[in-house]
């Protein structure tokens, strides 16, 4: 047999750590989705794109910087012959403006070399370095197409347009600044080529321009600068080239300072660049992903090491590189593994506190009632004067007190009882006289619940008939506000009438003399729309009656059920009456255009039919965004009527339209709908034995059909 702190450790526990351990887990799973679908993937994605932006800015930056070299007077001079000290001192001084780019020189139409700069890239205003004069007159005079990946570039140069040259190892830059010993970055180069053309727009030359390539590096390694302040050390940025195969930008390269990482780490030997993903490193996938324009894609890189790399594109009119940043799972995980470890604390502590609050509060129930059962079972032995000790103000104190309570009660009948042995008749006498008094005290009482159970029921009808005509004064209020909202107007427009009546009094006593003005005070109050508009708002004030009238109906019945007979209409009353009350959804934004036909009077609820109009309309108007037209046909058909209302709106997806009459169905968006106008309607044509039907496309527009028999 378990004890009572047994059951309650048994109970509590489970109890509170259920939830816990449930919580934790749901944390941890959503904690690891969210990490690495929610929020890597976009990061990722967002910093590929990021890089991409930054590149073929650059990119565009350095294009118009060539653009602008070819405006300097001098180069064309010198090219064109007419200028013979050649301008050596301005490509120094663009070298060392610009400094990015290792080499800047003026080329003939042949791709000829004529003229580089002498001053070194790495020149300052404390130190001025100079190239090797003797290289430099060697290659002056030498093709350019011996130095370049092909000659593409000067094909364009010669058509006056832009040429670009493609991401390579220049032996012209590396003959000149020796990068044999530097990070394998600056090895490589890509250049700007533009033309220069002479007064009457002939091109006689260019200048060429070869930026170092460790600039565009530099970008990628911001990235890893960045993600290791973000705590994610294995993150770095990838480029690959215009063939989407070739490695032209990596973090593991040769002979570069690495800040982030170990020098025992492997990877510091591997050298990536101008490596290819498929036949040098074997990634079919990742290569696959580049060509497909993947936003981001997963796999291990060096192998053994899960990655996941998000993906973007350089959309350049030459350069076509895709630009990659990856993360190792173990980064992206590190966060939940945390996570793990704080939730198995959390729960172990939990776990201990809650045995300890357990023990804790049994003891404080337990010892309380073993002393109420030793009290108990010496008063069930006749000893009622036994008494417990009474601790706190909670449930078991108050126990205690009313265990005492009724041991002195106990006790005092004991000594009632004793007396009463003593005296038996004299306390039957007057346990009779008591009786009798009783009695009559029970048929009073008797007599009084019979009259408060009277009031009662008499309350309750009062409180019942209070609510119920609560509730018909609200629902009147509604039809009400057609007669009240449309006094005002139906006012201004007699006032204005009246105003128009006065004027053509006063114009016929003075026959001929300014009948112009009686015209235009016309068009001024808009005397043709009132007259047409008194007759919507007597339609509304009826309207509001009719409702009046069905309201009150149903507090007569005290029923549901709709007893308003139907009756014989135009059916064309209820469409115009819709048309005049939705005028602000699409007066100067949608064209109506009705094609009526001769319809013979149709028996319905006419409330019930205008309330389908009503929604059918407004749907159309709310499905056309900007400018659009409304259709609205009718026409017999046998023994029905039909009523198409047709829209050139957005449409509704194929799939939706078996929906489209379930109740809170819809497909606007989160707060623009119930879901209840269709449903509500389809219910109504139904009760008059009629049918809805509804086409849609996409992108073309929606017709519904409403057929409704003409007698019921």
């Amino acid at each position: 047999m378990r004890s009572l702190r047994q059951k309650l450790l048994l109970l509590f526990l489970p109890l509170c750590l259920l939830p816990l351990l449930g919580i934790s887990l749901f944390s941890y799973f959503i904690a690891k989705q969210r990490i690495t679908e929610d929020r890597i993937v976009l990061y990722l994605e967002q910093i590929a794109d990021d890089i991409a932006d930054t590149i073929q800015l650059t990119l565009l930056e350095k294009k118009e910087e060539t653009v602008s070299m070819t405006l300097y007077g001098e180069f064309r001079d010198y090219l064109t012959g007419d200028l013979q000290e050649p301008p050596r001192l301005l490509l120094d001084k663009l070298v060392l403006v610009h400094e990015v780019y290792d080499l800047i020189g003026l080329f003939d139409v042949d791709g000829r070399l004529l003229l580089l700069n002498r001053i070194n890239r790495h020149s300052t205003a404390n130190l001025v370095q100079y190239l090797d004069e003797r290289s430099i007159e060697q290659l002056e005079g030498e093709s350019l197409l011996d130095y370049t990946p092909d000659g593409s570039w000067l094909q364009k140069v010669r058509a006056s347009r832009f040429g670009y040259i493609d991401w390579h190892s220049s032996p012209l830059v590396n003959e000149l600044y020796n990068y044999f010993d530097a990070d394998i970055a600056r090895q490589y180069c890509i250049g700007f080529a533009a033309p220069i053309l002479d007064e009457r727009n002939v091109v006689v030359g260019g200048v060429v321009a070869f930026m170092n390539w460790e600039f565009i590096q530099e970008i990628l390694d911001k990235v890893e600068e960045d993600l290791e302040t973000r705590s994610l050390s294995s993150g770095y940025a990838f480029l690959f080239g215009n063939d989407q195969n070739t490695i032209i930008g990596h973090k593991y390269r040769r002979n570069r300072n690495y800040p982030f990482q170990r020098m025992d780490d492997p990877t510091v030997l591997v050298n990536n660049y101008g490596t290819r993903l498929v036949e040098d490193l074997s990634l079919d996938n990742l290569h696959n992903a580049v060509v497909d324009n993947a936003p981001f894609f997963e796999y291990e890189y060096p192998p053994g090491q899960p990655k996941i790399s998000g993906l973007a594109g350089i959309d350049h009119e030459f350069f076509h590189w895709m630009c990659g940043v990856g993360i190792n799972d173990e980064d992206i995980f590190a966060p939940v593994q945390e996570l793990r470890t704080i939730l198995i604390w959390v729960s172990s502590v939990s776990a201990l506190v809650i045995v300890l609050l357990t023990f804790s509060v049994a003891r404080r129930i337990t010892v309380p009632l073993k002393k109420l059962t030793l009290g108990a079972q010496v008063i069930a032995k006749g000893d009622y004067s036994q008494r417990v000790e009474v601790s706190g103000k909670d449930e078991i104190g108050t126990l205690a007190r009313s265990f005492n309570e009724m041991a002195a009660s106990l006790q005092e009948r004991s000594q009632a009882l004793i007396d009463l042995n003593r005296s038996l008749e004299e306390k039957v006498s007057e346990r009779t006289r008591e009786l009798e008094a009783t009695n009559e005290e029970v048929k009073k009482a008797y007599q009084e619940l019979k009259e408060t159970q009277f009031q009662l029921v008499q309350s309750e009808k009062m409180a019942s008939l209070g609510q119920l005509v609560a509730g018909i004064a609200h629902e009147i209020k509604n039809p009400l506000n057609f007669v009240y909202g449309n006094t005002e107007f139906l006012k201004q427009y007699v006032e204005k009438m009246v105003s128009l009546v006065k004027l053509y009094e006063a114009e016929l006593e003075q026959v001929g003399s300014n009948s112009k003005e009686i015209e235009a005070f016309k068009q001024q109050i808009h005397y043709e729309f009132m007259v047409e508009d008194l007759n919507t708002l007597i339609d509304n004030f009826e309207e509001g009656a009719r409702r009046i009238h069905s309201i009150i109906s149903d507090l007569r019945t005290f029923s549901r059920m709709d007893s308003d007979d139907f009756r014989k209409i135009n059916i064309h009353d209820p469409i115009e009456l819709s048309l005049n009350l939705l005028q602000n959804e699409y007066k100067g934004r949608i064209t109506i255009h009705k094609d009526y036909s001769e319809l013979p009077q149709v028996s319905c609820h006419s409330g019930k039919i205008s309330q389908v109009f009503m929604n059918l309309l407004s749907n159309a108007c709310q499905a056309i965004n900007g400018e659009g037209e409304i259709w609205i046909r009718t026409r017999p058909n046998n023994s029905y009527v039909c009523i198409e209302i047709e829209d050139t709106g957005s449409g509704i997806e194929e799939g939706d339209l078996e929906r489209i009459f379930e109740p809170f169905f819809t497909t606007k968006t989160v707060g623009k709908g119930t879901g209840l106008g269709l449903s509500i309607s389809y219910a109504i044509v139904e009760q008059h034995d009629g049918r809805i039907e509804v086409d849609s496309k996409i992108g073309k527009g929606t017709t519904f059909r409403v057929l409704l028999p003409v007698s019921q």
